[in-house]
C-alpha cells in the first residue's frame, strides 16, 4: 500500500459508503501514516474507494457524520497527497460527531480535512465563495 499520485482521479471522487476493508489494510494505513509523519490518512489517498480515515491519535472513522461548530477560520494546511504544498482552507474550530463526541482544535481540523478527502475535495481545490446571498 502506498500513497496515490496527486493526479489520481480517486482523489476527486466521492467515496462509497458501502465498502469492504480488512483490519490488515487499516493497520497498514496506520503504519503509512506514522512513516510519513501525517496527522490523518483517508482511504482514497491509498487508492481505496471507501469512506474511512485513520488519525495519528489512533482513531478510525468509518462513514463519519459530524456537525461543524463555531465560525470558520482560514487555516493553511499541508496534505500527504500534495507534498510540499500549503493551501488555505476554511475550517471550523470544533466538530460534533453523530454519536455526540466533540473534537476541538487540531483534531477538529484533521477530521474536516480527512472528511473532505472522502467527498473528493482536496486542499488544492478553490475555496468556496465566502458570501452566498
Amino acid at each position: 500500500m502506498k500513497l496515490v499520485k496527486p493526479d489520481d482521479p480517486i482523489l476527486h471522487r466521492v467515496c462509497r459508503p458501502d465498502f469492504t476493508i480488512d483490519g490488515d489494510d487499516i493497520q497498514t494505513m496506520f503504519r503509512l501514516l506514522a512513516e510519513t509523519d501525517g496527522l490523518g490518512l483517508a482511504a482514497p489517498q491509498v487508492g481505496i474507494d471507501g469512506r474511512l480515515f485513520v488519525t495519528e491519535w489512533g482513531e478510525v472513522f468509518v462513514n463519519p457524520v459530524f456537525t461543524r461548530l463555531g465560525d470558520p477560520l482560514v487555516f493553511h494546511e499541508g496534505c500527504l497527497s500534495f507534498p510540499g504544498r500549503l493551501c488555505a482552507r476554511l475550517r471550523h474550530p470544533a466538530v460534533r460527531m453523530a454519536d455526540g463526541r466533540v473534537y476541538e482544535g487540531l483534531k477538529a481540523i484533521v477530521i474536516q480535512h480527512e472528511a473532505d478527502h472522502l467527498d473528493g475535495i482536496c486542499i488544492t481545490d478553490p475555496l468556496p465563495e465566502a458570501n452566498h446571498a
